[in-house]
């Protein structure tokens, strides 16, 4: 099955910190990695696959769409922030793995890298919860979100705060 994302550049440009001029190729597989990890896992895979079909025959639309846009997307922007965090400063070639520097700036450390990836999983699980909670309010508008039978993914909906310390 062909595999449609949920978001595109404009996306990530718009609801992360990333920039315009980013290379759209370093981030697509991270994309993907997030949709399929993160965001497969909130929808389960009745409702995940419905929304693929209907983006890849160009039916998207009513409340699907609005899951999509009001909810999936920003999830989705977030998780992939998260996931491209760790390899931002690094090319991986023929010729071996080399970290990207300017003399105009310095590079962050770990713990620098870690309070970014807490901050985008705790943005990316407000979100999450918000669209359970649509979900799990309207259940007659995704009736894919609860058939999924023993092969399939079911929905998580226990969202966990990673990124908080008491």
């Amino acid at each position: 099955m062909a595999t449609a994302l949920f978001i595109t550049k404009d996306d990530l440009v718009r609801q992360t910190v990333l920039s315009g001029n980013l290379d759209f190729d370093k981030i697509v597989h991270f994309i993907k990695i997030a949709q399929d990890i993160h965001v497969h896992q909130l929808l389960g895979s009745r409702l995940y696959n419905k929304l693929q079909s209907d983006i890849i025959g160009g039916s998207l639309s009513g409340n699907y769409k609005t899951l999509v846009e009001d909810y999936i997307k920003p999830i989705l922007t977030q998780y992939t922030l998260l996931e491209y965090l760790p390899f931002s400063q690094y090319t991986i070639s023929n010729k071996g793995v080399f970290k990207s520097t300017s003399e105009n700036s310095t590079q962050p450390d770990a713990e620098e890298i870690d309070k970014m990836k807490d901050a985008a999983r705790d943005t990316a699980q407000q979100y999450a919860r918000r669209m359970v909670d649509h979900i799990d309010f309207n259940p007659t508008l995704y009736p894919e979100y609860l058939t999924n039978n023993n092969e399939e993914i079911h929905p998580q909906k226990d969202i966990r705060f990673g990124g908080w310390h008491i």
